[in-house]
């Protein structure tokens, strides 16, 4: 199937009939006919950029890409819908606090595929995101892999979160937790506050970004062993990796370091690094 994160490129290669739906879609896309400019545009753009690009409706355009090949496109659930999907669906239930705040409009939607599809690492951009959220508002994240090392990195800065996938694509809904807040299941065995903990203060607040992938050992250790002077109380160390680190954890202990990877593909792997009880 066809999906709002799919490489132009990889579309047209896997099904060129695709080629004629873009055209007569929308003007913007005539330009694709041309060779040339399809080998450099479309390996960098994804069908959802594509459709913004092109201004058309990206349901609509994945429904007619998809009819092309065969394929039945599931539109995915809408806010409220996956807020209010009934037990035993795919969405599941949320907490009273979280259902609430998004039954009031009161929740924060960020969409990261774009920039994760462009080569970009939103985690600045959710840290932003979460400074700023207003009061009784949740942060809802919308991701294509479960984000783990992030429940980490924000239960840290007080965030209670709960995850659903609904056709594949990730729902990940952050809320503040309120200090002394009791956790008290409802009578669906969901937490009416999934709080308890006060609110961590003076926790990381700077991202430093640290690229490695391509070097050959031991330099990617070397850097990232270089690079911990930086990292203090306030500080995250990101590190883009070509493959999980293994020999690093331990030298990250002695040094009073953790770490949490996730694998993003094959050849690219994110490794998050704090100081030991910050």
């Amino acid at each position: 199937m066809i999906t709002r994160n799919m490489k132009i490129s990889t579309m047209l290669d896997e099904y060129p009939q695709t080629l004629e739906v873009l055209v007569d879609a929308s003007p913007h896309f005539k330009k694709l006919q041309n060779k040339f400019l399809r080998r450099t545009l479309a390996h960098r753009v994804t069908v959802e950029q594509a459709a913004s690009v092109g201004g058309v409706e990206l349901n609509a355009l994945l429904t007619r890409l998809n009819d092309s090949i065969g394929k039945t496109y599931e539109k995915p659930a809408t806010e409220m819908e996956l807020a209010h999907a009934e037990p035993g669906k795919e969405a599941g239930q949320f907490s009273r606090v979280i259902l609430e705040s998004v039954s009031a409009g009161k929740a924060s939607i960020l969409d990261v595929r774009p920039m994760i599809g462009a080569g970009s690492d939103p985690l600045k951009v959710i840290l932003k995101t979460v400074r700023d959220l207003g009061d009784g508002y949740v942060l809802h994240l919308i991701n294509s892999f479960e984000p783990i090392p992030l429940y980490s990195v924000l239960g840290e800065r007080g965030f209670d979160h709960e995850t659903r996938n609904v056709n594949g694509v990730w729902h990940v809904y952050f809320v503040k937790r309120v200090a002394g807040a009791v956790f008290e299941p409802t009578s669906e065995g969901l937490p009416v506050s999934s709080a308890g903990v006060e609110t961590i203060s003076g926790i990381q607040e700077d991202v430093i970004e640290l690229d490695v992938r391509g070097l050959a050992p031991p330099e990617p250790m070397m850097r990232i062993l270089e690079k911990l002077s930086e990292v203090g109380e306030r500080t995250l160390l990101l590190v883009h990796h070509h493959r999980e680190p293994m020999m690093l954890y331990e030298k990250l202990k002695e040094r009073g370091y953790s770490a949490v990877t996730n694998k993003i593909n094959e050849n690219y792997y994110k490794v998050l690094i704090r100081r030991m009880g910050t």
